[in-house]
């Protein structure tokens, strides 16, 4: 969805609310990410996991895919608006793993890269909190009641807030994220199980709530900065497994989706931009328009935008194509980069942890 929400092309699946508002699905990602990262790391940090090793874990993760999609974007990015200070800065920021920080006047390079930024720093937040304070919940009340009042009031773009209030977006998901985490482990309510049938409306109920909400937030700065409230209810209800729905999200097809999501969030702009590339190449030799000015979601400016001669099932087609070709990447990334770069770091850091706590530690990292 937030592919398709990117794409910018003039289609039926473009002027769909859901996918004119689909950058909140970045919010849904930080709300999951800090459940996920809280569930599998919460107790070991608090036991001398190790802050280093669990950061040099999260590296291992992101960084490869980023730095490959980097050094990809350089010379596009060379290539529009020249070799001068703006790209250095840029290569640097990204290199640093600050672009999402608000260090830099707007997205260069790969666009997407801002969250995975934010995310290291919610890592490093997460580590420091969890080490020195301790399993706590406190610490994360507090940009849970900070960041939407910034982002309501202060962030240009409102929730779609990206490398200049981006951590602020990203750290109220993640807290919330870690919040939802505790709640379950507190409350047993929220992991006991009603009857399949039960949990097969919860689960339905919970994703027709999504559907319906992302497709009705750009109507209100209050609606889009409320989503992560929304998504964090969505997350303790699927996180029970227990419905028909899980078990439809489980199968072969989803699982592989799920495997590739992080390629293809990365992925995505460089397809976009080497289509778009092509686009240009063709309206100038074919003396056509297959750019107009257009304002896709209603709270942004008219941008550049794919117009397929104003045929919206042709724009539907590329679309589709579009995220076709992403996925197909994302395999040959996933396998060749992904993989490789977590299972170096993974064996460079079991060969520095103590023996002791090696042959104690549970065979899993995320």
């Amino acid at each position: 969805m937030v592919a398709l929400f990117h794409f910018d092309v003039i289609s039926h699946l473009s002027f769909l609310p859901l996918t004119r508002h689909a950058y909140l699905f970045v919010d849904f990602f930080f709300v999951l990410s800090g459940f996920v990262i809280a569930s599998n790391y919460r107790a070991r940090l608090a036991e001398g996991f190790g802050a280093g090793r669990f950061l040099a874990l999260r590296l291992g993760r992101i960084y490869p895919l980023h730095l490959v999609t980097l050094l990809l974007f350089i010379p596009i990015d060379a290539a529009k608006d020249g070799i001068g200070p703006n790209l250095l800065q840029a290569v640097v920021t990204n290199v640093l793993l600050l672009q999402g920080l608000g260090v830099n006047p707007q997205n260069w390079l790969n666009f997407a890269s801002w969250s995975i930024s934010a995310e290291f720093a919610a890592y490093v937040t997460f580590a420091a909190v969890v080490s020195r304070i301790g399993p706590t919940l406190w610490p994360w009340l507090l940009p849970i009641i900070a960041g939407p009042i910034v982002l309501a009031t202060i962030s240009p773009d409102g929730m779609n807030a990206t490398y200049d209030y981006g951590l602020v977006r990203c750290l109220y998901g993640f807290a919330l994220g870690v919040v939802c985490f505790d709640l379950r482990e507190r409350f047993p309510v929220l992991r006991a199980r009603v009857a399949p049938s039960g949990e097969t409306w919860l689960e339905t109920a919970s994703l027709l709530l999504v559907v319906f909400y992302v497709s009705v937030a750009g109507s209100s700065v209050i609606l889009q900065v409320a989503s992560p409230l929304v998504f964090s209810l969505v997350v303790l209800v699927f996180a029970r497994e227990a419905g028909a729905v899980s078990r439809r999200l489980t199968v072969p097809s989803m699982l592989l989706i799920g495997t590739l999501t992080y390629s293809i969030y990365m992925l995505h702009p460089l397809v976009r931009a080497v289509v778009r590339a092509i686009l240009m190449v063709v309206e100038s030799l074919g003396h056509m328009e297959l750019f107009v000015s257009y304002a896709l979601s209603a709270d942004h400016q008219p941008t550049k935008v794919v117009s397929m001669n104003g045929s919206l099932w042709l724009g539907d087609l590329l679309q589709i194509a579009m995220l076709l070709l992403t996925v197909l990447l994302s395999v040959a990334t996933y396998r060749f980069v992904e993989e490789p770069g977590r299972n170096w770091v993974r064996r460079l850091t079991d060969r520095r942890k103590p023996s002791a706590v090696r042959s104690a530690q549970p065979a899993f990292d995320t």
